[in-house]
């Protein structure tokens, strides 16, 4: 099932992006063809000179537009036009959230690129990214329907929700809120489980589901995200390069206070080194405290609860979509997604 679902997945992510390319070129005018270019850059179809390239740099497996056209294929059995413009909405506010995030954060890669912002400036990346939150507005409301007013109100409530989670991350990761369980949740919630949700929503709302079969899609696609973020923060401190991208223990590196880090520092005996440890945001840390953090974390038995956290999501993301009486063969699809997600491995 696993190169069947990476198949789709490609089919998918190659549909998406049609869609979005066809509209950047018919949406951007003619006078700003170079900030086209740039959002052309973004999706990995454009080198850094902005020439086209012959074979489009890796961009991901596209999960959250995957999910609008898996969904609406559960409903009805086709992927219409509602879902087809859900989708490259969709994928268009994520990105956007992505180029604003690097300029929040400073990254200067992205896919092992150098990041809008970096290339083109700092002014130019948040003009980027505005444009495309702006198209994924056009794309939504396009048809001008009724269901299309409905769908553009959730995409801009999700969004909305979007904002928050980044403002509480930033919050949480310059120690304005404590490193709490409460804290970090309702920041994925946000920050990552909120466009699952929502992709899932628009899928089902596409397709004609009722209500209840709307919020059975939404709720599966929620701890489809939470299993995804508190998966991806087990990574950063356990995963290694090969799988990551990146450094070993990155996410301790950085001080990062992802969901082993907001579990280790909400302990009631949390140690005085480890919070000192993580309130010191200068300087790199060095090998040997690196080291104690995670030998504390393991001491904890960190990993096998995240685990643990990680595979309960799973089962009630399953049970959720049992719920949705989803149709084959797209109900096999949306399975094996959660599994392949839980199984990323170390």
């Amino acid at each position: 099932m696993a190169d069947d679902l990476d198949r789709q997945l490609w089919l998918l992510g190659e549909l998406t992006d049609g869609w979005i390319r066809e509209a950047i070129a018919q949406h951007v005018s003619p006078r700003a063809q170079r900030l086209a270019a740039m959002l052309d850059y973004h999706f990995g179809w454009r080198d850094e000179q902005l020439d086209l390239l012959s074979v489009p740099a890796p961009a991901g497996k596209k999960l959250r537009p995957a999910l609008v056209l898996l969904v609406c294929q559960a409903v009805t059995g086709e992927i219409n036009a509602p879902a087809r413009n859900a989708a490259a909405a969709v994928e268009l506010i994520h990105n956007f959230s992505l180029v604003h995030d690097d300029i929040q954060d400073r990254s200067q890669l992205r896919r092992h690129r150098p990041t809008v912002w970096s290339v083109w400036g700092m002014p130019q990346g948040i003009n980027a990214g505005d444009a495309l939150f702006a198209l994924a507005q056009v794309v939504v409301l396009r048809d001008g329907s009724s269901l299309a007013s409905g769908m553009a109100a959730e995409l801009n409530a999700t969004a909305l929700l979007l904002a928050e989670g980044q403002f509480l991350d930033i919050d949480l990761q310059e120690g304005q809120s404590p490193a709490s369980l409460e804290t970090y949740q309702t920041m994925i919630t946000r920050k990552t489980g909120a466009l699952f949700a929502s992709a899932c929503r628009l899928g089902a709302m596409a397709g004609g589901a009722s209500k209840q079969n709307q919020e059975a899609y939404a709720a599966y696609g929620l701890e489809l995200g939470l299993a995804f973020q508190e998966q991806d923060d087990l990574l950063g401190v356990w995963g290694s390069a090969g799988v990551t991208g990146k450094p070993d223990a990155a996410d301790v590196v950085e001080r990062k206070r992802g969901l082993p880090a907001a579990m280790a520092l909400s302990a009631p005996d949390a140690p005085e080194w480890l919070r000192r440890t993580y309130a010191d945001r200068d300087g790199a840390m060095e090998p040997q405290t690196i080291d104690r953090v995670i030998a504390h974390f393991d001491h904890l038995e960190l990993r096998t609860a995240i685990e643990g956290r990680v595979e309960q999501r799973y089962r009630n993301a399953l049970a959720y979509l049992a719920a949705a009486c989803a149709r084959q063969p797209a109900r096999d699809y949306l399975a094996a997604i959660c599994a392949a997600l839980v199984s990323r491995l170390a």
